[in-house]
């Protein structure tokens, strides 16, 4: 206890030797504030570190030492900013509508008149098909993306299957319509109208190729008024500026529509209809059809 009130006797005798009279007044009111915002056990140890240097009347003299010249002050270290803990995202239950609507946007986003696309949903045990499905279209002026399944959801695959009623992938589709998997495009290709699929030229496909697609009827692309409602009926997509609309209806008879990114009256269809052709008209903005009615909601 000694030795160690000697130490503070010497920390306080050099402090007041060489340390500024305003330093050791900030200093002193420093321990005033910590004692006040302290617990009292706490606040008590303080006092008897302070009264500890004071003990002794005759505290060991110590010689002082030369000062030396201010330092200068180093630049300024702008701190090291504090590593953020990873943020962890909030696990949410997938609604199977919303999982369809986005293996139809893969297939769809970002078609324009001059584009084609194909899509091939699949996963690793089907390699060699997909391979296979993927040389097809060599040759042919089109982009092929291959999506994994097994990095979707699981909903994703049996959307699929409800959609194709197919229960195995590969899955392909062209241009936002599919159009079955490895056979059905070997096919395509050896009776010459795959390039004819892949441009979208329905209308001059054959026999075969019209089976293999399971097209009975051609519909207008214009975008009027009454194409617009009829074609919207029928269950067909519209896409207007990269987004959706599309008219439903589930097997108790309800209607619904979707316009714009959400859910509106039905009673508006006609309105909306017209404010796209307008719009079309005008080159305000795009509308494309997307899919027939074969690729259905429900």
């Amino acid at each position: 206890m000694a030795t160690w009130k000697r130490l503070l006797q010497r920390a306080r005798s050099y402090a007041e030797q060489a340390v500024p009279d305003d330093v050791r007044a900030a200093g002193r009111r420093v321990v005033d504030r910590v004692k006040e915002a302290a617990p009292a056990p706490i606040a008590a140890a303080i006092d008897r570190l302070a009264s500890a240097t004071q003990d002794d009347a005759s505290p060991e003299p110590v010689a002082p030492e030369p000062v030396a010249p201010e330092p200068v002050a180093p630049e300024p270290v702008a701190p090291e900013p504090a590593t953020r803990e990873p943020e962890v995202p909030e696990l949410t239950r997938v609604d199977p509508d919303e999982v369809l609507r986005r293996v139809k946007t893969k297939a769809e986003h970002g078609l324009k008149p001059e584009d084609s696309v194909v899509v091939v949903y699949t996963t690793a045990n089907e390699t060699d098909s997909t391979r296979e499905i993927v040389r097809c279209f060599e040759g042919i002026d089109t982009t092929v993306r291959v999506m994994d399944l097994d990095r979707e959801p699981p909903q994703t695959k049996r959307q699929l299957a409800k959609l194709t009623d197919v229960m195995v992938p590969p899955y392909v589709y062209i241009n936002g319509r599919y159009w079955g998997a490895q056979y059905e495009i070997v096919a395509l290709l050896a009776t010459g109208d795959l390039p004819a699929v892949v441009a979208h030229r329905l209308d001059d496909l054959g026999p075969e190729a019209r089976r293999i697609g399971k097209l009975h009827d051609t519909y207008s692309d214009a975008i009027t008024i009454d194409n617009i409602l009829a074609r919207l009926r029928l269950g067909h997509i519209l896409c207007v500026d990269d987004l959706d609309a599309w008219f439903e209806q589930d097997k108790a008879g309800g209607e619904r529509f979707f316009y714009q990114g959400g859910e509106r009256p039905v009673a508006d269809m006609p309105e909306i209809a017209a404010d796209i052709a307008k719009r079309v008209e005008a080159g305000e903005i795009e509308a494309q059809w997307r899919l027939d009615t074969l690729v259905r909601v429900h």
